[in-house]
């Protein structure tokens, strides 16, 4: 096949990617999708009713999943825990293969991109034989199971063995309907995998091999400065910046223990509360804290010296990729193994005696900023991973690699 065939042939490429109704694993792929419908692809874009809107900027063709769907809320507290996570996306997923049986059927996409986790996708492009890549906005949990230490590993292989009939019995039915060649468990990767994170900063992990592509996270650097009152900001004094993202930020209490811990604290701290949460239940706001609903986290990340996070995955990766360095307090299991890994590579901390989902002192979260503010190490550690984070091409790379799977089958 000629050159010129080829790069026609890839100008008109019909691409289908299968989502997760999540705000975490939805987010990394929306500047990937935008540049991938800018080099003139076909972008179908599979996900829940509620995610529409949020696609709406990038040029994708959107197909809403079929209702029932579980909703974000319910989505975000099924994602707290692995075997909870398991449980959901298994009664999700036949129903939704079906759904993708039919709409490939019709459409006839010439690549299929799934999120790990959405493993419907999967068997539906291999029923159909079309070739896979799969979207890896976490880490890469099989080969990383160790971040969670002896003590969380058993206590997850404990509650899990409960559940382990029921998935059982969901495997086999996946395997009669739709062929054991095509179904598998809950993650199943592809011949081209994407990891939305750098090789320095993933875990070591065996499992990982030459199908794996570190990307780097897909951050839009392009995107408008949002209205936020920086001139308010005194520059004579640190940046803390404090978040618990999107999902977990109605926390009453953590707010008003940020409060209690740094009232009296000679810095600047900007908290970003949430669409959903009162201002007016927070009760007495310190007058070193601006606090807002909302907060454009890239622009205040440029300018912040540490980073109070929950350890979501963007919001980790976007805090190291200006180099800021974290103290993150995990609301379940996924964001403890980032948070343990921000620890491991010396880019920040979890409080002294915080444990997931458990309140953490006053003291505690005052010691930590008087450790992250006091060490330098902290701040060089983030600025050598953000280094790594950007220099592995974010967006513009994963749009790369797609291009460069879809050549290697056309040639």
């Amino acid at each position: 096949m000629s050159i010129d065939i080829v790069e026609k042939s890839l100008n008109m490429q019909k691409i289908a990617y299968v989502g997760l109704p999540a705000h975490g694993h939805t987010n990394p792929t929306l500047a990937v999708m935008k540049a991938l419908v800018a080099r003139g692809h076909h972008i179908l874009y599979y996900n829940a009713e509620s995610f529409r809107n949020k696609l709406a900027h990038t040029g994708v063709d959107f197909r809403a999943y079929p209702e029932p769907m579980p909703s974000e809320k319910e989505m975000s507290a099924a994602l707290h825990s692995l075997i909870n996570a398991s449980l959901l996306l298994s009664s999700m997923s036949r129903p939704l293969t079906h759904f993708l049986l039919q709409e490939f059927g019709q459409e006839k996409p010439d690549v299929v991109i799934y999120d790990s986790a959405a493993m419907w996708g999967y068997v539906a492009a291999r029923c159909q034989e079309i070739p896979q890549i799969c979207f890896v906005t976490t880490f890469v949990l099989d080969g990383s199971m160790h971040m969670l230490g002896a003590r969380n590993l058993a206590l997850f292989i404990w509650k899990s063995l409960p559940h382990a009939p029921r998935l059982l019995r969901w495997k086999r039915r996946m395997a009669n309907e739709f062929g054991r060649e095509n179904s598998g468990g809950i993650t199943e990767y592809a011949d081209l995998n994407i990891v939305f994170s750098s090789q320095a900063f993933h875990p070591k992990n065996s499992f990982i091999d030459e199908r794996f592509r570190f990307v780097g996270p897909s951050i839009d650097t392009t995107v408008r400065p949002a209205e936020f009152p920086f001139d308010k900001l005194q520059e004579d004094k640190p940046c803390v910046y404090i978040s618990l993202g999107t999902i977990t930020n109605q926390n009453i209490d953590f707010y008003q223990t940020a409060f209690a811990a740094f009232a009296d604290y000679r810095a600047q701290f900007i908290l970003s509360a949430g669409a959903r949460t009162d201002l007016t239940q927070l009760g007495n706001v310190p007058d070193n804290f601006l606090v807002r609903n909302h907060v454009p986290q890239l622009q205040v990340l440029r300018r912040a010296d540490v980073f109070i996070t929950h350890g979501g995955m963007n919001s980790v990766h976007e805090g190291l990729y200006y180099g800021v360095p974290e103290i993150v307090i995990p609301q379940h299991l996924e964001q403890y193994i980032n948070g343990k890994r921000v620890v491991e590579t010396g880019a920040g901390l979890i409080p002294k005696g915080y444990r997931t989902s458990k309140r953490v002192s006053v003291d505690a979260l005052r010691l930590a900023l008087n450790q992250i503010l006091d060490r330098p190490s902290y701040k060089s550690s983030a600025a050598r991973l953000g280094e790594t984070l950007r220099a592995a091409g974010g967006y513009d790379q994963a749009a790369n690699e797609i291009e460069r799977f879809i050549q290697a089958g056309a040639t």
